[in-house]
């Protein structure tokens, strides 16, 4: 998840950017099994440097995530172009919005049973202590 702050009076621009050319990458990499799904969700920012859009990608798992760095890498060299031209990108976007952060998060589905939750904390530290 990368949490977006749009700059005063770039929502529309940035929104199109997001509309166009984020959504053309992650059609690319849904088209190519890389991951399973996107979302973009606006929300109201509570103080002047609050985020107020975040774009998602949902990938199977971690493991599917590290597995495909690479392949990642050369769907984004298809779509974007070269270093150069990304880095080029990357410097006209910062003059409508900046970054303030990307976190991977795990969705938890609640189940009844307790065992599930269990189950989860045991997978969640399985996974943790191989990638340690």
């Amino acid at each position: 998840m990368s949490f977006i702050q749009m700059k005063p009076g770039m929502d529309t621009a940035y929104l199109n950017c997001v509309a166009s050319d984020w959504k053309k990458l992650q059609e690319a990499m849904k088209a190519q099994g890389i991951i399973i799904s996107y979302k973009v969700s606006e929300t109201e920012g509570h103080t002047p440097g609050d985020w107020n859009l975040i774009l998602m990608a949902q990938y199977k798992d971690l493991a599917t995530l590290e597995a495909n760095e690479t392949k990642e890498d050369t769907v984004l060299q298809q779509v974007e172009g070269d270093d150069q031209k990304q880095i080029q990108g990357y410097k006209e976007r910062t003059e409508i919005r900046e970054v303030m952060g990307v976190r991977v998060a795990r969705e938890i589905i609640l189940e009844p049973e307790c065992r599930q939750l269990d189950s989860l904390r045991k997978k969640w530290e399985v996974e943790r202590s191989g990638s340690l």
